[in-house]
């Protein structure tokens, strides 16, 4: 019974042992399952985050090269500009004509004119003697301006003026971009090149005839009569375009790459050379650009790297944006460290899954199972939290806004220079964060954005912790797969001191402004110090009458350049004893149509313009040019025809001597029909003040 009752009991026991081997099976093959698909989401998942970080770069690249290109852009274009004093002369455009319609040999016309006089007939030998003046004039532009050198050539492309005194010949490039200028009728940049000095480039901007001759550079196809050829020094400028900002993340590098025959350059003014070789051939996109890809240094052939690059508009430059493989994959790595390390607590929490069913089979309690799958859930989501943490290493201002303007993303840069956290911005708007007259002209076009789905940029002045910035700030819509816009994606770029620089020219401006007067001013003895008087009361005359900033402006630089027409009368006329016959008056007043056809094409206010066209009119119709009456007359001319006469009046002429304040103020409070006599009373008021009294001292 004994022997009987121990089968019985092995039998239970062999049936068991059978089920507990089906049920590690099922164990054992629910680990293998959930090891391997754990094993390839993980692979999955780092692959993911590979791309995203790639096109994150990539995103980042864009927007750095976009802005320094924009930059570069906005240089090469002011260096274009800074011709346009001299070009948009009607005197050197006039010269540049007759030298384009002269059929003669020019370098016959401009080399030493023979004895008997033959340089091309009697205009040939006019251009020729005009030559001196107009080297100075190119000259003192160039030294002005910050040129090494410059030239002035022909629509063939001969140079016949050039501020070193002698005309080197050129090169086929600058020939054939002087051309260029020519048949596009707009500037053209030379490749950089290496000299004692450092790089150099030539800019060359065409010259149009004047008005008299068929029109201006904005007439459509209007063909160019010459090109003016600037030769600048700028190791310095591509140094600091280049230099590293502090927003630039580690193993990033900004290189500027020129085409050289068939091969590129990088340009390196830090080098001996100033140039290195590009030691692989570079691929260019359709669209003129180097894709965002992984390839050699462009400095070092065995780096590698990732890089982009964009063809800047005009000279053949490519703006190269770089990164170290090694610190662009960091991220990946550390996420690859990270997700392989939760893979294996995946396997291991696999395993515990497995204990716990094992327990489910046997009978462990339900609860103690939820209780730990509940651990594992927080425990997995608490990685996930620590995965998306890892910043995206741009220290640029990015925000995004949904269609109602609320931030739904910020980055670290913008939280910190608002003093907030990351999280308590969201949800805010930017009324919130910068004020509302701020925000309100941040917004202002974030309709249109939405709206035409297009990408605006303002510039803005905006304070931060008490400190005036002033930004640039691109908006772009961000748009889904279906096409809808869902919201504003804006970068906030700080271009404080680049503003700055812009004002130092500003001021430069006023001061060749005022040179200019002077320069004009000499072609008359009698009317030295003529101008710098008439700007001084003219200004203190604007403050008593309580004009605006604005006009105070206006008057000041019109009151500088009130007698640029005056280049233009023979000076026989000008000094001329006695007075005038009606023919030679004629000829004197035709100084304010010379002035305005001057001034017009000028980048200066119509309030400017219109002062010097009427400050020789009179209230009561008796003045020029166009006879104007009372009301007719705007208050800035008015202001001018009362200073002038009154400063002309105290200053000797050929055919009289200077009469004192007093006398002149006198017989222009009599000429109430012809003066404003609130002009006059402000005028009398200005003398009597201490700064009057100091102006009427400079005078002598």
């Amino acid at each position: 019974m004994a022997e009987h009752l121990t089968k019985t009991a092995a039998v239970p026991k062999s049936i068991g042992g059978a089920g507990q081997g089906v049920k590690i099976g099922v164990v054992l093959a629910f680990v293998l399952v959930i090891s391997a698909g754990i094993v390839l989401l993980a692979a999955r998942t780092v692959r993911d985050k590979e791309a995203a970080v790639l096109e994150n770069q990539q995103k980042r690249f864009q927007l750095l090269t976009q802005g320094r290109t924009e930059v570069i852009g906005s240089w090469l274009e002011n260096l274009s500009h800074q011709g346009d004093r001299l070009i948009k002369s009607d005197l050197f455009r006039l010269y540049a004509s007759e030298v384009d319609s002269f059929a003669g040999d020019l370098s016959n016309l401009f080399g030493r004119l023979h004895a008997d006089g033959a340089a091309g007939g009697e205009e040939g030998t006019t251009l020729a003697e005009q030559l001196p003046m107009m080297e100075n004039m190119l000259r003192e532009f160039s030294t002005y301006a910050g040129f090494l050198n410059a030239r002035i050539l022909s629509r063939k492309g001969e140079a016949y003026i050039a501020t070193d005194g002698y005309l080197p010949p050129m090169n086929q490039e600058q020939t054939g971009l002087a051309m260029a200028a020519i048949r596009d009728n707009g500037p053209q940049y030379s490749t950089l090149r290496k000299t004692a000095q450092g790089l150099e480039m030539d800019i060359f901007v065409p010259v149009f005839p004047p008005d008299a001759v068929g029109g201006t550079d904005e007439t459509p196809g209007q063909k160019a009569v010459g090109v003016l050829m600037m030769t600048r020094q700028i190791s310095g400028k591509i140094t600091e375009l280049l230099s590293n900002s502090p927003l630039a993340a580690k193993g990033e590098k900004t290189r500027l790459m020129q085409k050289s025959g068939a091969g590129y350059r990088e340009v390196a003014p830090w080098t001996a050379d100033g140039f290195l070789d590009v030691p692989f051939p570079i691929e260019i996109g359709e669209n003129g650009h180097i894709p965002f890809g992984l390839r050699p240094s462009i400095e070092d052939g065995d780096a590698r790297v990732y890089s982009l690059g964009v063809r800047i508009p005009g000279p053949a430059w490519w703006l190269v944006q770089e990164i170290d493989y090694d610190q662009a994959m960091r991220p990946v790595v550390e996420f690859r460290r990270t997700v392989y390390t939760v893979a294996g607590l995946g396997i291991l929490t696999a395993l515990l899954i497995a204990g716990l069913a094992w327990w489910i089979l046997t009978g462990v309690q339900s609860q103690r199972i939820a209780e730990q799958f509940r651990a594992l859930a927080t425990r997995i989501e608490e990685q996930k939290l620590f995965i998306d943490s890892i910043n995206a290493n741009i220290d640029e201002f990015i925000v995004l806004k949904d269609p109602l303007g609320k931030f739904t993303y910020v980055n670290d840069a913008f939280a910190e220079a608002a003093g907030r956290p990351r999280e308590e911005l969201l949800g805010m708007d930017t009324a919130a964060v910068f004020g509302f007259d701020t925000a309100k002209r941040l917004e202002s076009i974030d309709e249109v954005v939405v709206r035409e789905n297009r990408k605006m940029t303002i510039s803005e002045p905006i304070y931060i912790r008490s400190r005036r910035h002033q930004f640039q700030v691109s908006k772009s819509p961000y748009c889904g797969t279906d096409g809808v816009c869902q919201g504003i994606v804006e970068v906030y770029r700080d271009v404080t001191e680049f503003v700055a620089a812009q004002e130092k020219n500003k001021r430069l401006i006023k001061n060749a402004m005022e040179a200019l007067g002077s320069t004009i001013e000499a072609a008359d003895p009698y009317l030295g110090g003529h101008t710098k008087l008439l700007a001084g009361l003219s200004v203190e005359v604007a403050k008593v009458m309580h004009l605006s900033e604005m006009d105070i402006a206006e008057i000041e630089t019109a009151a500088n350049l009130s007698q640029i027409g005056k280049m233009f009368v023979p000076n026989e006329i000008l000094t001329k004893p006695g007075k005038l016959t009606p023919e030679e008056m004629a000829v004197m007043e035709g100084h304010v149509e010379y002035a305005y056809r001057i001034l017009k094409d000028i980048d200066i206010a119509e309030g400017v313009l219109t002062a010097i066209y009427q400050m020789n009119e009179r209230l009561d119709g008796s003045g020029y040019p166009k006879k104007l009456k009372g009301g007719d007359i705007i208050l800035l001319a008015r202001i001018l025809s009362v200073l002038n006469v009154f400063c002309a009046m105290i200053r000797p002429r050929s055919y009289r001597s200077a009469q004192r304040p007093e006398q002149a103020l006198e017989i222009l409070s009599g000429e109430t029909g012809r003066f404003d006599p609130a002009v006059v009373e402000a005028l009398s008021d200005v003398i009597n003040t201490p700064t009057g009294e100091r102006l009427l001292g400079d005078k002598d």
